[in-house]
């Protein structure tokens, strides 16, 4: 019998570390465009979490259609996901003063 599944790539943990760093670095990038455009734009604090939200969404969903070919992309969700929960876990206690 033949099995036709299809092979999963194989997932190298150090590209998938480099990956994690490579998230780190572009939510940190995030978090700088944030700064720079609720400075710019808006004068009040609430905004930077939410353009830090935004930019993490949009970077996020970039790494995301690349998942399945790339074990770099992989990393850089997990990355991403989680400065994304970090980003509503502090947005919730700046808004509760």
């Amino acid at each position: 019998m033949l099995d036709t599944q299809p092979e999963k790539p194989d997932r190298s943990t150090i590209q998938v570390f480099l990956g994690f760093l490579l998230g780190i670095v572009a939510s940190l990038g995030c978090l700088f465009l944030a700064i720079v455009l609720a400075k710019t734009i808006f004068e009040r604090n609430w905004s930077y979490p939410l353009f830090d939200a935004i930019a993490l969404i949009l970077v996020g969903s970039i790494a995301l259609k690349n998942v399945r070919e790339s074990s770099y992309a992989l990393g850089a969700v997990i990355a991403l996901s989680l400065a994304l929960l970090l980003d509503g876990a502090c947005a919730l206690v700046f808004f509760r003063k």
